[in-house]
């Protein structure tokens, strides 16, 4: 605790220090891909419950349902305070872990594609790397996307943090994050415990990149993002400016007293080193699991069973993680008959959910620009208000 509060402490002097990545937040336009149902059964109680937390202090959020009876779509609050822009729809929004089942989703088309084995150990492929970490020899490909590594985790490390806090946003090369991560020790041994840690997936990038010989982010693009139409979708590493205006600014109750609210969008934590890094849409990323677990488009029926049947738990029975970087979720708030898979994305200054209901093949995805794993009184109100909506997705 005493390691979060300091870290607030120094991030906040260097609010007023930041270079400006980030543009002010303008109006966009609509997608015209999705059609509305205003009278979805579920719109009355999700407007509500919209309506509520945004009177908690929530600044802005968005809600996409989809089901039998059609889509859900709608925002609430604003994208931008300072800009007095309210919150639409076509607003980007950072998606945090949602990036780790998209760089799954990659990993396994290799797989598919017969150019990587999920089971082989990392250093078939990243050799360099592997000796630098420990256990590196006996860690696999799925013990990255499963968490079951053991290898340390990046976004733990006060070294590395308060590298962030110093260049708010600086441009982080997976290199200059594995100093902090060589000679770290394990969690667990490899394979004997699921135990989270952001550095697996950016040692997926890695892997992505030995064997195709291109940036992870632009294999994002290619086999995910253009295929399916994704266009107000971005993979973002602060190497420039955000492309467009469209993207809500993030922010933050560094204070903790539901007061005054500090505009975190231009700090980078690591963006754009496997994840953390996509920008998106509530549409764009139902697009995106429609097409992984109901059309099942991106990954065969065959190899999303083996990941299903791969679901473990860690130390906490709230979640399960899988062999495809995705997970089983909210166990601890939903009926055991009812399944969510997905991931939730939390970062500095945003927050994200994606899930799929196979039970009433509902697609729910949400955005909302608060967000951070630093103890708040109005990030607990955003964690009750995402059970809820998901919640009133499963009925």
């Amino acid at each position: 605790m005493k390691k979060i509060i300091f870290l607030g402490m120094l991030i906040l002097s260097f609010v007023a220090c930041r270079k400006n990545l980030i543009q002010t937040t303008e109006s966009c336009s609509p997608d015209t891909r999705f059609t509305v149902n205003a009278q979805h059964p579920k719109a009355e109680k999700i407007v509500a419950l919209l309506d509520s937390y945004i009177a908690k202090g929530i600044p802005g959020m968005t809600v996409l349902i989809h089901d039998a009876k059609g889509f859900w779509i709608g925002s609430r609050g604003y994208a931008d305070l300072e800009a007095g822009v309210p919150m639409q729809p076509c607003h980007i929004n950072k998606l945090g872990s949602i990036t780790k089942m998209m760089m799954g989703t990659v990993i396994w088309k290799l797989v598919e594609e017969g150019k990587l084995d999920i089971y082989a150990p990392i250093s078939t492929y990243i050799p360099e790397v592997a000796e630098k970490i420990t256990n590196g020899a006996d860690i696999t490909v799925a013990m990255l996307l499963n968490h079951t590594s053991g290898i340390y985790d990046i976004a733990r490390d006060l070294g590395y943090n308060l590298g962030v806090v110093n260049d708010f946003t600086k441009q982080w090369t997976s290199e200059e994050i594995l100093v902090y991560v060589a000679g770290k020790p394990a969690t667990n041994l490899p394979g004997e415990a699921v135990n989270y840690s952001n550095s697996n997936t950016m040692l997926e990038g890695l892997i992505i990149e030995k064997i195709t010989g291109k940036p992870h982010g632009q294999m994002l693009e290619e086999r995910i993002f253009i295929p399916l139409g994704m266009e107000n979708t971005y993979y973002y590493d602060y190497a420039q400016s955000f492309p467009t205006s469209s993207l809500a600014q993030g922010y933050l109750d560094f204070n903790n007293d539901g007061g005054s609210i500090q505009n975190l969008s231009s700090m980078n934590p690591g963006s754009g080193n496997g994840y953390t890094g996509v920008y998106s849409t509530v549409e764009d990323i139902y697009t995106f699991m429609d097409a992984l677990l109901v059309k099942k488009t991106l990954i065969s029926e065959s190899n999303l069973q083996k990941i299903f049947e791969s679901l473990r738990s860690g130390n906490s029975q709230t979640w399960q993680t899988s062999i495809g970087g995705i997970h089983r979720e909210y166990m601890d708030v939903l009926p055991k008959s009812v399944i969510a898979y997905g991931h939730g994305g939390g970062d500095i200054g945003y927050s994200a959910n994606l899930n799929y209901f196979p039970h009433n093949e509902t697609i729910f995805a949400a955005t909302f620009n608060y967000g951070t794993n630093l103890p708040s009184a109005i990030g607990k109100e955003l964690d009750k208000l995402r059970i809820e909506l998901v919640k009133l997705a499963a009925e």
